[in-house]
């Protein structure tokens, strides 16, 4: 009987000790929740800046007030376009067109060009086929030069411009007309007996007027020159018998210029025995 009490006593004892345990491991987790003091609430965000909601405004108002101040921004933004630096050519041109254009009609279209074009490059090609269709309906003979931009950007801006016409935007009439083709064959040289009379006739026949009226000048003045020294020389010796030496000095010299000065024009014009008319290819 007294060996059950001990058995039952150990176990009620054991089972005592078991839910103080218990219960201390439970006051223990649950007690710091308890003593903790309640969080003071977060702070409010602080209310952002107003000034960088202010700057855009103010600048676009400089903008608009001042056509200078616009001419300068767009010079800076072709600048950034030029230096293929587009992440900052993209938000100037922005800045010049929208909401509305504060450039004179030209310039407006051309930073359409530009920042359609900068949107394509990077990659954007939405938003540049927003900005070329916006282009295409404002002008629509607009055309990209191919000396500047790539083939493929031209082909994308012809296939815009071909799906506005297509959807009735814009009609057949309104695009721009391929440059006229002409058959560039150059002009008989000028006959080769031409270039062998003197006083300019080679260069006027080559289409040179200005060398031609060089040679015309210098050649009309040496001779005549030298043709009066002649006369004069002659009409003195069978007046007096004698010859003035300075006379016949410069008749010889005067003629012999005359003739050098014929000769160079006749080369001359024999060497450039060609057409140089604007139409002739080059």
């Amino acid at each position: 009987m007294s060996k059950a009490l001990a058995t039952g006593g150990t176990r009620t004892w054991r089972a005592a000790t078991v839910w103080v345990s218990a219960t201390a491991l439970c006051l223990g987790t649950l007690s710091p929740a308890w003593a903790a003091k309640p969080a003071a609430p977060s702070p409010a965000p602080a209310a952002p800046d107003a000034k960088p909601a202010k700057e855009p405004a103010a600048a676009r108002s400089a903008l608009e007030s001042s056509p200078a101040a616009a001419l300068a921004a767009y010079a800076a933004a072709v600048n950034a376009f030029k230096y293929q630096d587009f992440d900052s050519a993209i938000p100037q041109f922005r800045a010049l067109i929208y909401p509305h254009p504060v450039l004179d009609q030209k310039r407006e279209w051309k930073a359409r060009e530009y920042l359609g074009s900068s949107l394509w490059w990077q990659g954007e090609a939405r938003q540049a086929s927003d900005e070329f269709t916006a282009l295409l309906v404002r002008n629509p003979q607009a055309t990209l030069d191919p000396a500047v931009y790539p083939p493929k950007m031209i082909v994308d801006f012809e296939g815009l411009r071909s799906n506005l016409i297509r959807l009735g935007v814009l009609t057949p009439d309104q695009a721009p007309r391929p440059p006229e083709v002409r058959d560039l064959v150059a002009p008989e040289p000028a006959p080769f007996a031409l270039a062998l009379f003197p006083f300019g006739v080679g260069q006027f026949a080559n289409r040179e007027p200005a060398k031609g009226t060089l040679f015309l000048v210098a050649e009309a003045a040496l001779g005549a020159v030298s043709a009066g020294y002649y006369v004069r020389n002659t009409y003195d010796g069978a007046r007096t018998g004698t010859r003035s030496t300075t006379g016949d000095l410069v008749q010889i010299s005067t003629g012999a210029g005359f003739l050098l000065v014929a000769g160079w024009g006749i080369v001359d014009a024999l060497l450039h025995r060609h057409s140089t008319s604007p139409d002739s290819p080059p």
